[in-house]
């Protein structure tokens, strides 16, 4: 049976045990049990009363808000792998019925979230593939004329978009095999060590995973280079809170990289803060244009209408424009 810690007296104490527990558990998922899975929310709730106190007490609390912050994206990013030692979603459901918790407690309804990230991938493929469409009809002819790869190459690519596709759908075992593949071609290339090393970390082998992103450090051109690599990865596959990480740490090394912008306001626009995307998206094509980098400029300006469309076009069930 899971026991849980004998905690320490006093409430902050408490706290800080809580969160190591939470890092614990959500850091080794992949061999926990079931039941030490099932214990995850629970905690989570604890966790989250405890910093209220705290708060409403006026104690000092911002290294553990942050500690929460962190946690709470590490079990977003292993939802699929929770939900499957949880049982399921009937499981889950089962568990959420017991406790009857407030919505506002997301960790309890992270089925319902991996479900709108589903749709989410759905949207932006489907936005991808209309900005795409334009695009190709062009290309195809240069392509065809002038730059077709040879045999090798083109392999590497079929690899490549393979491994990004069963990701996307949760197969990492195999996705990591067609990686592997697609580095046999060319090893040193440090956006598919930086997709291997995500997928790595999908997988839990985080020890192999720091392995792999030091040598698509090694390969990048710099290490803000590296960072914006793999908050593309991130973007590929869904993990909108990676990609901020990933895009604030290349903002710190060069300010006005507008890459790093176009990815938050992307990552943002994901996780539903449209004004924050907004805000990042316009910042993104200032840059840009001072920069001379007219790609970024017009992908940041097409993400832009997009975002519009989504906060001020009415659903058809509501006629009020969304602020």
């Amino acid at each position: 049976m899971f026991q849980q810690r004998e905690f320490r007296a006093t409430p902050a104490a408490q706290l800080r045990e809580l969160l190591t527990q939470l890092e614990k558990y959500i850091g080794k998922l992949e061999h926990d049990s079931s039941e030490e899975a099932r214990h995850i929310p629970q905690l989570f709730d604890e966790a989250t009363a405890l910093m209220a106190d705290l708060e409403r007490n006026g104690a000092s609390i911002a290294a553990e808000k942050t500690r929460f912050e962190t946690v709470s994206a590490l079990f977003r990013r292993k939802a699929k792998t929770f939900l499957r030692k949880a049982g399921g979603p009937e499981a889950l459901m089962t568990l959420r019925s017991e406790y009857n918790p407030d919505p506002s407690r997301w960790w309890w309804f992270i089925d319902r979230w991996l479900a709108e990230q589903h749709t989410l991938r759905l949207r932006r493929q489907t936005r991808a593939l209309l900005i795409g469409a334009a695009v190709l009809a062009v290309l195809f002819g240069v392509y065809r004329l002038f730059l077709r790869p040879d045999a090798a190459t083109r392999a590497r690519l079929r690899h490549q978009q393979m491994a990004e596709q069963l990701a996307q759908n949760g197969d990492y075992v195999t996705a990591l095999n067609e990686i592997n593949a697609a580095l046999q071609a060319v090893p040193d290339d440090a956006g598919l060590l930086a997709l291997k090393g995500v997928i790595q970390t999908q997988l839990g082998m985080e020890a192999e995973a720091a392995t792999t992103f030091a040598a698509a450090e090694a390969a990048a051109a710099s290490r803000e280079e590296f960072l914006l690599l793999r908050a593309q990865v991130y973007l590929t596959l869904g993990m909108p809170e990676a990609v901020i990480t990933d895009a604030e740490a290349a903002l710190a090394l060069n300010p006005k990289s507008a890459r790093a912008h176009l990815y938050l306001g992307q990552a943002n626009a994901d996780l539903g803060n449209l004004s924050e995307a907004q805000t990042q998206f316009e910042e993104a094509a200032r840059l840009a244009d001072e920069a001379g980098d007219a790609e970024i400029a017009a992908i940041a300006r097409i993400q832009m209408a997009y975002l519009y469309q989504q906060m001020f076009v009415p659903k058809p069930d509501d006629t009020t424009p969304t602020p």
